[in-house]
């Protein structure tokens, strides 16, 4: 007993060593953003330019994000972010109906896990919410990350169309339309939402202010500012596009190498993660006494516990691994 102890206070420390580091860097990364922001504020004053031109709706600059909740900006910022994601995924068109049935699977789920563990139906409608949100940011991740996979592969095809479109002279707010007949998938529907905006007389440069906002990417943020200075100050916009759209391959080039190199790390980590429910359902099949001991006894719910922190410590380290990769 002594002996497990031990072992939990020293992971627990070693999980603890693993956070502030990762917070102190986060925090150094914040720091230099903003000292270099405010370098570069200083030195649009000495030029002569006001800082605030850059907060005005005629600015080249983007627009700041909403909050929801002014006394909370930092939960408002991501509920903000949320509500746009759903927009973007098109979820707020069935959003109800997606949540009833989301809960009905944590309710289902949460009554299966207590008849298996033998625990109280009050426990189970305790553990219903938690499992409901785990399932719907899953889902929300899920089909996040798919949409910018997406819109990531199509945007440097997208950016090619434009270019030659401009290149065989047409105006740039009639090449839209065209390199959205070309594509195929989420960015072609947002070209057409630019195009629809340019033909009602939107500025351009508005219009990709609020298409960067719906887009939640930074390569297309790029994409914007670039179109949105073509316009302010002109200069060769066919150059500057296709030297961006073959930096964008490049780095998409780069990211599946990272994931060649790390594809053992991540299936090494899968496994370990899958272990663990197959295990305990073999377990609940052929002993389920032994089953809900693990849940119900002192001794068991010990074991579950050492067990929970083992494998949490061994997919963070995994983890940790490949995002030093990266």
């Amino acid at each position: 007993m002594l002996d497990l102890f031990t072992l939990l206070v020293f992971l627990l420390v070693l999980v603890g060593f693993y956070a502030i580091r990762s917070m102190s860097r986060r925090r150094q990364r914040e720091e230099a953003i903003a000292k270099r922001m405010a370098l570069l504020r200083q030195q649009l004053e000495q030029a002569g330019h006001s800082a605030a031109v850059l907060e005005t709706e005629n600015s080249i600059a983007l627009p700041t994000e909403r909050t929801l909740l002014p006394g909370w900006p930092w939960l408002g910022q991501r509920l903000e972010r949320v509500r746009a994601g759903l927009t973007t995924l098109g979820w707020h068109k069935n959003l109800r109906m997606r949540i009833v049935a989301s809960a009905s699977a944590a309710f289902i789920a949460a009554l299966t896990l207590a008849r298996m563990t033998g625990t109280s139906l009050v426990l189970a409608l305790l553990i219903a919410p938690i499992l409901w949100l785990l399932l719907c940011t899953w889902a929300y991740q899920t089909a996040m990350a798919k949409h910018l996979a997406a819109l990531a592969r199509a945007l440097p095809e997208a950016i090619d169309a434009i270019t030659r479109v401009c290149r065989a002279g047409v105006p740039l707010h009639g090449a839209f339309s065209a390199a959205a007949d070309h594509l195929q998938g989420p960015l072609s529907a947002e070209l057409r939402q630019i195009d629809h905006w340019l033909k009602l007389g939107m500025p351009l440069k508005q219009a990709m202010q609020q298409s960067a906002t719906r887009v939640p990417m930074a390569e297309y943020r790029f994409f914007a500012v670039i179109l949105i200075i073509s316009q302010e100050s002109g200069g060769r916009l066919g150059d500057t596009l296709e030297r961006l759209a073959s930096t964008l391959r490049a780095r998409a080039e780069l990211g599946m190498k990272v994931q060649a190199k790390t594809s053992e790390a991540r299936a090494s980590a899968k496994i370990v993660a899958m272990l663990v429910p197959g295990v305990l359902l073999y377990m609940y099949l052929n002993a389920p006494d032994d089953f809900r001991f693990m849940f119900n006894d002192s001794a068991g719910i010990k074991v579950m516990v050492y067990a929970a922190i083992s494998v949490g410590l061994g997919l963070l380290i995994t983890h940790l691994m490949v995002r030093r990769i990266r």
